[in-house]
């Protein structure tokens, strides 16, 4: 009596689901955003580095919360996340004075 219950599994048709799976899921999750592995990177960091050195600029010359939130979010796209929590919390302190 031969049972089919002890079958072997397919093991490169479990690997190639896991792999899409796994693909889908990075285009659910980061497909909009744009640091997603699977979109080519377009930005130039000599722009980013200049809009950055002008947005601290103009942020010292009239503080508001808009500009140190952008300088934030600056920081945070190149990967500085202390400075980018510095410059959220300034955002944020500003914002509240305004009230």
């Amino acid at each position: 009596m031969k049972s089919n219950l002890f079958v072997r599994p397919n093991l490169k048709l479990i690997l190639l689901a896991a792999l899409g799976i796994a693909v889908l899921q990075d285009i659910i999750s980061n497909g909009q955003s744009e640091t997603s592995v699977l979109t080519p990177w377009t930005a130039k960091p000599g722009n980013a580095e200049e809009e950055l050195r002008m947005l601290i600029d103009r942020a010292e010359n009239e503080p508001k919360p808009e500009l140190y939130a952008r300088i934030s979010d600056c920081f945070r796209k190149r990967g500085d996340l202390k400075n980018a929590q510095l410059y959220m919390k300034r955002a944020i302190f500003l914002s509240e004075m305004d009230e």
